[in-house]
């Protein structure tokens, strides 16, 4: 698939992979900061701990 594609084809899909790795990394780090709380919390059930948030909304 790569072999037969112009400089400026691999140019274009290279930076199509970049700004879609820009748009995953950024949702989730949205997605942790927004649900950080939960996530532990399942993370501390799962290992047999208890959780307690260090701080409420």
């Amino acid at each position: 698939m790569y072999m037969n594609m112009t400089a400026e084809q691999m140019d274009y899909m290279f930076e199509a992979n970049i700004s879609l790795g820009n748009a995953i990394v950024s949702a989730l780090k949205k997605y942790w900061a927004e649900n950080a709380d939960i996530i532990c919390a399942g993370l501390a059930a799962m290992s047999g701990q208890y959780y307690v948030p260090s701080a409420r909304k």
